[in-house]
């Protein structure tokens, strides 16, 4: 009894420190970092106190663990982190109060007493096998220029442990070496298990779609991955901020847009970034009927979003990132040679028009005095009431949309202002002052040009998808609403 008494004395007292050295071992590694998402609450918020923090999201990523003592060290996803300090960085802020144990974490920081900017933050690391749990919340109340600025906050992202790789079998002894020709099957699975098992850097952000359509009271998330130059996603995403004041939406959560409900038709711009890239997307609210009519001309799929994604290219040295941006550069010049080509053949032509018509007046014979008509006011030339913007074209005042370029007509008030441009991609005309399309990115070029790079008349029969209304001749878009015409098979 004595003995058995004194074995379990020694196994407490010997095994004990050992599985604590193993718990306390068991963090460090490598782990996969989800996005840190922060979601504000406000309460005073004067225009003194600066702008409204929202919603937002900071990138991921591959980090390292490391135990130092009771605490983890954790490297990587933009910065140092250890479980002894407060994620909020924000000057003036001093550790109150930490505990530490084998898997969890508490760290509490607050602002001096005096200081007029109080802040009080709650750090939380929690260990759950493969997974800890980061969660930090914050409390400011600030006073400036006399008014209360009130908010709190919550950060949350989670840690993946990455699994190791499985060591390679020894060679038995007294067998001689393989040759490489002659490894095992095993090893080969091994050394080809993929070119994304070791992600490089950030090369290349994708957003898609890179344009949505969406009705009154929808919500919509955009989808946002990072890669590397071979194409392999490293895990991260990117924050998404509204690009200027526009049709009132807000972020349910990072990345989600919800349209308010009474919210007019128009376009909500949208930056994506992430390591210093940004790139924008469109959310184009609509109204019921004019969704499906765009749903018809083919550039949405079945849900409303474009095909294509709207892609930034970091600074990398990789081969097909330089050939993109090559032949990027070789397509921006062929069109500006085209649209110059095209400027120019159209000033020879008015050059040549001018000086005829000149000739043939200096060729006329003068009438007589006797025939001459007694002088009186030049008469006056009727107009009809309403113009295009962009090429100057007029119609009945009925009319609210240009036939030939699809832009909304404005009542004649100033016809020596200058015309706008025309898309060269999908022919929109845009008023004085727009330099590029919004939807295709491209530089808008002058409406003559763009009628001689599009050749002559089409006189094929045209219907309109959204009325019924039927065109012919040149025109290209509805006068009733606008709506892309469709060729009648």
């Amino acid at each position: 009894m004595r003995r058995a008494w004194l074995l379990t004395f020694f196994l407490l007292v010997v095994a004990s420190p050992m599985g604590a050295r193993a718990q306390s071992s068991s963090l460090s590694g490598q782990w996969l970092a989800s996005p840190l998402t922060s979601s504000w609450n406000l309460g005073d918020w004067g225009t003194a106190c600066g702008p409204r923090p929202g919603a937002s999201q900071e990138p991921g990523g591959s980090v390292t663990i490391a135990q130092a003592g009771k605490e983890l060290r954790i490297s990587g996803a933009g910065r140092t982190f250890t479980t002894a300090e407060c994620w909020e960085q924000f000057p003036g802020l001093a550790r109150v109060a930490h505990s530490a144990g084998s898997t969890s974490w508490r760290t509490t920081c607050k602002t001096a007493p005096g200081d007029s900017r109080q802040a009080t933050i709650v750090t939380t690391v929690t260990a759950r096998g493969d997974t800890l749990l980061f969660d930090e919340t914050g409390q400011y109340q600030f006073v400036i220029q006399g008014q209360n600025c009130t908010a709190s906050v919550r950060r949350s992202r989670s840690y993946r442990r990455v699994p190791a790789p499985s060591p390679v079998a020894s060679q038995p002894e007294g067998q001689p070496d393989q040759p490489a020709s002659e490894a095992p099957a095993s090893a080969s699975k091994r050394t080809e298990a993929g070119p994304c098992s070791a992600p490089g850097k950030a090369a290349r952000l994708e957003v898609r779609p890179s344009r949505k359509l969406v009705r009154p009271g929808e919500r919509f998330a955009f989808r946002s991955r990072v890669l590397d130059g071979r194409g392999c996603p490293l895990g991260a995403v990117a924050t998404f901020r509204f690009a200027r004041e526009q049709v009132p939406a807000q972020w349910a959560e990072p990345g989600v847009i919800e349209v308010d409900a009474a919210a007019p038709e128009g376009e909500i711009a949208i930056v994506a970034s992430y390591g210093g890239r940004h790139v924008e997307v469109v959310a184009e609210v609509a109204s019921r009927e004019r969704y499906e009519a765009l749903l018809q001309t083919g550039d949405f799929d079945d849900r409303g979003e474009s095909a294509n994604a709207a892609v930034a290219v970091m600074a990398t040295s990789a081969v097909g990132s330089e050939v993109a941006e090559a032949r990027a550069t070789s397509r921006r010049r062929t069109f500006v040679m085209v649209v110059g080509a095209a400027t120019l053949f159209l000033g020879v032509a008015g050059l040549w028009v001018v000086q005829r018509q000149r000739r043939r007046e200096r060729q006329r014979p003068s009438p007589s005095r006797d025939s001459a008509a007694p002088p009186g006011p030049a008469p006056k030339r009727q107009r009809l009431g309403a113009i295009c913007p962009t090429c100057h074209a007029e119609f009945a005042p009925d009319a609210q949309f240009c036939a030939f370029d699809g832009n909304r007509l404005r009542p004649v008030s100033n016809p020596t202002e200058p015309p706008g441009g025309v898309c060269p991609v999908c022919g929109v005309g845009f008023d004085p002052g727009v330099s590029s399309c919004p939807k295709h990115d491209e530089p808008l070029i002058p409406a003559p040009a763009y009628t001689a790079v599009r050749g002559g008349p089409d006189h094929a029969l045209k219907i309109c998808p959204v009325c019924g209304s039927q065109y012919g001749g040149d025109s290209q878009f509805c006068g009733a609403d606008g709506a892309a015409l469709v060729a009648v098979n």
